[in-house]
């Protein structure tokens, strides 16, 4: 029996990039480094809203039993109630979610992407890093050196493990500029990451 609960409250989150810093879910930390090397990406796609049992029950397939059943359960359950959220919140009802195995360095130049809104939550390893809009250069942006795009870089933020990002996209408009962001590095690091990343 599924212990997640559909959200109903559209105001559960600030509009602002960080909507929730939360600390460090043990049981979903202790899962993710059990099965690291068993787990592999997934995505799907919803047309018409999330199908919260379908969605319950796909991830239930795809990920790897731990050696403690309950944990791979709360994870499930937390990914349910961000893309609940993430619905309520973005009121869309095409909903892409995906949970990333990171190894290599996605995108390590400062930039802005075309969709609407972006949740993300990092499970392991270092989170997203963005730049507050007047600590942009947008005339840089595309052009290959995070060094002309960045004002001060000792302003940079950067999300902390299991804390959840919305970021606005190109597409979002009614007057709102692009969340500037990157992926942090991690290959000369030997890192990895698993990114959870919900799209309208």
């Amino acid at each position: 029996m599924q212990s997640y609960q559909l959200v109903q409250d559209t105001n559960a989150w600030p509009n602002q990039v960080l909507v929730e810093a939360r600390s460090q879910i043990h049981a979903i930390a202790n899962y993710i480094d059990n099965v690291l090397e068993e787990l592999t990406s997934f995505i799907h796609i919803f047309n018409d809203g999330i199908d919260s049992d379908a969605l319950y029950n796909l991830l239930d397939q795809h990920l790897p039993n731990g050696p403690i059943a309950d944990e791979k359960k709360i994870l499930i359950d937390d990914i349910l109630r961000l893309a609940t959220l993430f619905e309520a919140t973005t009121k869309s009802g095409k909903i892409k979610l995906q949970l990333e195995i990171v190894t290599t360095d996605m995108c390590r130049l400062f930039h802005a992407d075309y969709y609407r809104q972006r949740l993300l939550c990092t499970y392991l390893g270092p989170g997203t890093e963005w730049l507050d809009h007047s600590n942009v250069n947008r005339n840089a942006l595309g052009k290959g050196r995070n060094n002309n795009i960045v004002k001060d870089e000792t302003a940079i933020n950067r999300a902390n493990t299991f804390d959840v990002l919305i970021l606005k996209g190109q597409n979002f408009g009614e007057g709102e500029l692009a969340i500037v962001h990157r992926s942090p590095p991690i290959i000369r690091h030997n890192k990895t990451r698993v990114l959870l990343k919900i799209d309208e």
